[in-house]
């Protein structure tokens, strides 16, 4: 049985724009509001799907959010309809079937002919008289597409302004906008809170990130967080860094030094055990001198620095790139990750050598080389036990707190 200290200390989540979040709790207590997390995730937002360029002759199907989901070519160029993906008469898979017709779709079984908003317009072995057409409408999802990337509606409610969910980058008219998907062996909760605490200058030691720059630990006390908008969870200084002061965004100079070394003396020994990570840093700390010297790329405060955006968005603005890790549940096992590399580039050689480094260096570095380190830990975590947090947790509780008071799923009245 593990037992809590008689003495805790006790902190306020800093939170932004948002009533009634001052209230004071202990950090190693339960009321880390993780049963407002829903398993497969929050459904009323829009998430990206799938790349419109992959939808072409054959019907696709992907699960999101514990729903299997049939796209397939609109009429016009460009557009992707959604439907659920099990036929409504008996059951058979449209994933499965045919597009026959432009904008349509047809069960493999008995030939149920649907068009993008759900109506069945053919019976195809029943011949023109059927008398099915105009009397089943089947379920269907809205669609977008932003800069190739087909987005989803998942809600049961009326669709809310695409803009509030999605990252400006992808209303940018210049640039480049690169995707890569890789699915994650654990729960969307777990993905999204795997993020801005103490596990990552350990689980992640040896990640070529954090070799060719150093990470500091984090401190008895970890990142400080507010929230904006009610959509949002940020650090305060990128937040304020990211507003255009005087006409244009501030820097915000190099990155913050901590410890790179502890000495523990309850164990008689130091953390990391060596140092010989840093021998070769001299020759790479201008990277990061040279990047936070950099204005931020997006000035809006909801998309600042280091953060996290409803539904499950890991927001990063490197200054010289802008990268985005959306969540999308799949299942209460699995999690679909869609990584977003977006700059301002415009010139043919600047294009060409971001998406040189996207698919060369930057995509393995995130997948391949730093996530796979958080698979160890992830795949055999419990979400279910008992928590005792640490101060160093509070951007997550705070991301609990975000979910709990304005997911709208949680709270449709007052969500915007």
């Amino acid at each position: 049985m593990v037992r809590e200290r008689e003495k805790t200390t006790s902190t306020t989540a800093v939170t932004y724009g948002a009533a009634n979040e001052d209230a004071e709790f202990h950090p190693t207590s339960s009321a880390s509001h993780r049963e407002f997390m829903p398993a497969i995730g929050l459904k009323e937002y829009w998430y990206p799907a799938i790349e419109a360029r992959k939808v072409r002759g054959k019907p696709v199907g992907l699960k999101i959010c514990g729903d299997q989901v049939v796209f397939f070519k609109g009429k016009e160029k460009g557009e992707v309809s959604a439907l659920a993906n099990v036929c409504p008469h008996r059951g058979g898979s449209l994933m499965h079937g045919d597009c026959h017709y432009p904008g349509t779709v047809s069960c493999p079984y008995h030939g149920w002919t649907f068009n993008g908003a759900g109506d069945v317009l053919a019976v195809l072995p029943e011949g023109p008289d059927s008398q099915v057409p105009g009397k089943i409408i089947h379920r269907s999802y809205p669609t977008q597409n932003l800069r190739g990337m087909i987005w989803i509606w998942m809600g049961e409610g009326e669709p809310a302004p695409i803009e509030e969910d999605v990252p400006p980058e992808f209303f940018w008219d210049e640039g480049v906008l690169l995707f890569g998907t890789e699915v994650w062996p654990s729960n969307w909760r777990v993905a999204i809170e795997n993020v801005s605490d103490a596990h990552v200058p350990y689980v992640h030691r040896d990640a070529t990130f954090t070799l060719l720059v150093p990470m500091p630990l984090t401190g008895p006390e970890g990142a400080r967080t507010i929230f904006v908008n009610d959509r949002y969870l940020g650090q305060p200084s990128m937040v304020e860094a990211a507003q255009p002061k005087d006409g244009a965004p501030q820097r915000i100079g190099a990155r913050v030094r901590g410890k790179l070394q502890y000495f523990f003396p309850a164990v008689g020994g130091t953390w990391p055990l060596h140092q010989r990570r840093n021998l070769w840093t001299w020759a790479t700390k201008w990277i990061q001198k040279r990047r936070f010297a950099r204005p931020a790329m997006e000035p809006n405060p909801e998309w600042a620095g280091i953060g996290r955006h409803l539904p499950a968005i890991v927001h990063i603005d490197y200054r010289t790139h802008i990268f985005n890790r959306i969540n999308i549940p799949i299942d209460e096992n699995n999690t679909r990750q869609m990584y977003t590399h977006a700059t301002r580039a415009n010139g043919l050689l600047a294009r060409l050598y971001e998406r040189v480094v996207f698919h060369t260096f930057h995509r393995w570095a995130h997948f391949s080389d730093f996530s796979v380190q958080d698979f160890k830990v992830l795949n055999p975590q419990r979400y279910d036990a008992p928590e005792y947090l640490s101060l160093t947790d509070m951007p997550n509780v705070n991301w609990r707190r975000l979910v709990a008071l304005h997911a709208r799923d949680l709270n449709p009245a007052g969500s915007k």
